[in-house]
This record gives C-alpha cells, structure tokens and sequence, in this order.
C-alpha cells in the first residue's frame, strides 16, 4: 500500500465520519477506527522484510541480537500505544488516553532496562 492509497483511504474515511457524525456519532467513530485498523493490518505484510533489513544493518554494525529485539519491542509499544491514544482521544475520553500513554512509557521504560544496563557496562568498562 502506497502513502497515496493510505493518504485517499483516509480523506474518504474522514469525510465519510464527518457526513456520519451528525447523525451517529459512534458509528463515525468506528467507521474511522476501523479505517486506521485495516491501514495498519495492510501495512504488516511489509513487516518481515523490514525487521530483517533492520536486523542485518544493525548486525553489520555490530549490534547484539538481543538489543535489537529490545529495540523492536519498543518501537511496537509506541506504535500500538499511540494508534491506542488516538482512537480512544477521538472517543471523546482524553483522560484515558492519557493513562494509556503514560503506561505505554512506563513500558517502553521497563523494556529498555537491559540497553541501559548494557551502556553501563560499556562504560565502566572504558572507565577502567
């Protein structure tokens, strides 16, 4: 799916909600929810070409298989955390996107621990 197509599905969605809104407000909402659903499903079929490309430049660089895991897993908590934030801000409950952004920090927080524990060791290794 190219930024053209998933830019054009998007304007129709939009104003398809916006016409929809008026008259049913949570069929607006699922309508563009759905949308951004069945953009990010089309998108994961690109995904294991992407993950080994992204693996095979950061082995060249001689980064541990490990930490690109880590980093994968957080790039994916960001991903789902702020389609998450989106949907659920356009629900009209902002107090609850908030929540779930700042778990999806916390997160990303928790799943980094090992990179940070890593660069210290890195750097009490030059330190010495």
């Amino acid at each position: 799916m190219t930024i053209i197509t998933i830019c054009g599905a998007a304007i129709v969605t939009a104003v398809l909600a916006v016409m929809l809104r008026s008259q049913s407000p949570h069929s607006a909402m699922l309508l563009s929810v759905a949308a951004g659903a069945i953009i990010i499903l089309s998108l994961l079929k690109n995904l294991p070409a992407t993950l080994s490309g992204i693996q095979s430049v950061l082995s060249d660089g001689g980064i541990d298989t490990a930490d690109i895991a880590i980093l994968l897993k957080v790039m994916g908590i960001c991903f789902v955390t702020e389609f998450t934030c989106d949907c659920v801000t356009e629900a009209g409950l902002l107090s609850l996107s908030t929540n779930i952004s700042f778990a999806g920090k916390i997160l990303v927080l928790l799943t980094s621990l090992p990179l940070f524990q890593n660069i210290i060791s890195v750097i009490t290794t030059l330190g010495s």
